[in-house]
């Protein structure tokens, strides 16, 4: 059997086939798109076989074969993370729009970092684009998923970005709620990346692209916006307590900048969201690649 052949047979679509076949034989797609004549060996047609029917039970092709590309860099990929999706790409690109124009020393805070994508990806341009500011600004990853952070270290080491990064366990922003950790904050400014689970069960249900990924990177109550209401009352608390501490009001001085991935039909809800918890905040909602509302962006003044 040949490429042409599998190609021809297979209910895959072709792109993933090609995708698959790449894969399976260690080449790029574009040489399996020249060789259609290749003879596909019996062991490699087996592995493919096996690949095809967890395909079409709902498997991501970058979870099959253990990786995916984001914002130019490669990701080590399994079923214990969310696929980075192209669409958080415009998160990466607000955040480093914020460090260029942005003479503070900065902390940036990715919580649910899950691949750790966005902040290896926003680490990597900053240190190639502003190697002064990259030297100063403290960068830290925070999930609750042990097998994620897993993950989010590995994918560190692959694009050299281990000994910027720390990585932390825990509930949203609670393993920086100490005094000892706060230290770190100390005359920087505030960014807070948070591409949290933000779906409804009923959107999953209805979702069969994403049936076989982890539910808990996708999954938050039954508007969606459970973690984000959780994390809102985090950092009210947060500015609250330090705030009354003279020796770490001045950390709170300085604006808070979240930034939020959400589904288009939350748009109305995080408005509603950030006007309960921060009533003098101010509210920019982007539209990804798709022109449909994808980030929030809110800048706590108070």
């Amino acid at each position: 059997m040949t490429i042409f052949d599998l190609q021809k047979t297979s209910p895959l679509p072709s792109g993933e086939t090609e995708i698959l076949m790449g894969f399976l034989l260690k080449k790029e797609k574009e040489f399996i798109l020249t060789h259609p004549e290749l003879a596909v060996p019996k062991n490699i047609y087996q592995k493919y076989k096996k690949l095809e029917k967890e395909r079409l039970a709902g498997w991501p092709i970058a979870t099959l074969i253990g990786h995916k590309e984001f914002y130019g860099l490669n990701f080590f990929i399994n079923k214990d993370v969310l696929v980075p999706r192209p669409e958080t790409e415009i998160m990466v690109e607000e955040i480093i729009n914020i460090i260029k124009n942005k003479q503070n020393k900065l902390i940036l805070i990715d919580l649910g970092t899950g691949s750790g994508a966005i902040i290896i990806s926003v680490a990597h341009e900053s240190k190639k684009m502003f190697p002064g500011k990259y030297q100063k600004n403290i960068f830290r990853a925070l999930d609750i998923s042990l097998p994620a952070l897993r993950i989010a270290k590995k994918n560190a080491i692959l694009n050299k970005q281990a000994k910027k990064i720390k990585f932390l366990s825990g509930n949203l922003l609670e393993p920086l709620i100490n005094k000892k950790d706060f230290n770190d904050f100390s005359n920087h400014e505030l960014i807070i990346a948070a591409n949290l689970p933000y779906l409804t069960p009923s959107q999953v249900k209805n979702s069969p692209s994403i049936k076989k990924e982890p539910k808990i990177a996708l999954v938050a109550g039954p508007d969606g916006l459970k973690y984000y209401r959780e994390l809102f009352k985090q950092l009210k608390e947060i500015k609250k307590v330090f705030r009354q501490d003279k020796s770490f009001s001045n950390r709170f001085k300085k604006p808070i900048t979240l930034l939020c991935e959400i589904d288009p039909s939350q748009t109305k809800s995080i408005k509603i969201l950030t006007q309960k918890y921060f009533p003098s905040a101010k509210l920019t909602i982007k539209k990804d690649l798709a022109q449909k509302n994808r980030l929030a962006i809110i800048k706590i003044l108070d």
